[in-house]
């Protein structure tokens, strides 16, 4: 699906050419101030919102829709998994101009959380910061509104944005359960494609994970890991197929896959996580505390999977701005103190939800193909923007 866009939008330019953080200390973010705890009804509710991907002028039923869904489900904190703003946001005709662009863009939703008046955590995508802005100027956008409880951990790790955020019990005495925020990067400069969590983050994920176990009378803390690029481990559990097989998807080897019997979901295109065995999942089964890894990127799937002991879970675009399927939505996530052993996980869709007439899910429709007009815009512009840049 992804290289079809890619030829899509090529064709169009054709045309148009005629917090437990060691690092939290460091940064000037206002994340310290917010502590995450259980409700006194032992619950803690996550709602995961992917790949929003939208321009400066964001589709508005996305923010209603958002609305709407944090007003029935009521949720403890929002985490943003990536691809927060369009590629082509940050592309403006000059530093200034992109800069201006951005921050218009992330205001276009920030301010509606901000409204909300829940905690939100971010992590970055491999589109967010492909323009002329940096995830670190980005960032420090986020972190100017109240509600983003984000960090910047500084130049320790590569990329920017992995922390943790720490939830803890309802009296508030003990960390009961973690949340493990990745960046997942962007792309692979060494191998092509997708880019991957590397080591030093691995090992900062691993030496933090032993401090809060030492915190935790020897005993791991559960968690939870979000992150935007699934990791490469979801090709060891999906099973290969005959074309033609039921729910079976093209990967970029010719070969066809299907989810396994057990799974749940749907896998509508073929995942794209980095081009190499990352030791990520690997560290997270050694360490036994990661009980899920959430990630989106790939807009249309909405699978869950388990494999070594943790589930592989897939949210499909949040929003208007890109390509995906009548699964639009957010995934809520639920935490019960009294068993932090098992979490309950449902994916919200707009159009089986917030779609009741048939007004609306005539509109649902016509929003979904927005991002067909952004691409032909931006190819109109992108001349203008090339010649501008030489002189920027």
């Amino acid at each position: 699906m992804k290289k079809i866009l890619a030829l899509v939008l090529a064709v169009v330019l054709c045309f148009s050419t005629a917090v437990i953080s060691p690092y939290a200390e460091e940064t000037a973010d206002t994340s310290a101030e917010t502590t995450l705890k259980f409700n006194e009804d032992g619950t803690f509710k996550i709602i995961q919102v992917a790949d929003l991907q939208d321009n400066t002028n964001p589709v508005k039923k996305t923010l209603e829709y958002i609305k709407e869904v944090a007003a029935d489900e009521k949720p403890d904190l929002f985490v943003l998994t990536g691809d927060n703003i369009s590629d082509s946001v940050a592309r403006g005709y000059t530093k200034a101009n992109s800069v201006k662009r951005v921050r218009k863009a992330i205001d276009g939703f920030m301010s509606t959380f901000e409204e909300i008046g829940v905690p939100v955590a971010v992590v970055f995508g491999n589109h967010d910061a492909e323009g002329r802005v940096s995830k670190e100027e980005q960032m420090a956008i986020y972190n100017e509104y109240d509600c983003c409880i984000a960090i910047d951990e500084g130049e320790k790790l590569y990329g920017c944005g992995t922390y943790n955020l720490p939830v803890y019990s309802s009296d508030g005495k003990r960390i009961a359960y973690n949340l493990w925020l990745f960046d997942s990067n962007m792309y692979d400069d060494i191998n092509g494609g997708y880019d991957h969590v590397h080591e030093d983050q691995i090992e900062w994920y691993v030496n933090t994970s032993n401090e809060l176990k030492a915190q935790n009378n020897g005993k791991a803390v559960p968690s939870l890991a979000f992150q935007h690029i699934i990791v490469n481990e979801i090709f060891d559990v999906l099973v290969q197929v005959d074309k033609g097989t039921a729910g079976a998807v093209k990967g970029d080897d010719k070969l066809y896959y299907a989810l396994p019997e057990n799974a749940k979901g749907e896998l509508l295109e073929i995942p794209c996580p980095g081009e190499i065995d990352s030791l990520q999942f690997e560290k997270m089964v050694e360490l036994g505390d990661v009980k899920a890894i959430f990630s989106g990127h790939d807009h249309e799937n909405s699978f869950e999977v388990s494999y070594n002991g943790i589930d592989i879970i897939n949210t499909p675009t949040s929003g208007f701005g890109a390509y995906g399927g009548d699964n639009r939505g957010v995934r809520v996530i639920t935490l019960d103190e009294k068993d932090t052993s098992v979490y309950e996980t449902e994916l919200i869709t707009y159009l089986n939800n917030y779609c009741t007439e048939p007004f609306e899910i005539f509109l649902f429709h016509v929003q979904g193909v927005k991002y067909i007009w952004d691409m032909f815009l931006m190819g109109l512009t992108m001349p203008i923007k090339f010649i501008t840049n030489l002189f920027a």
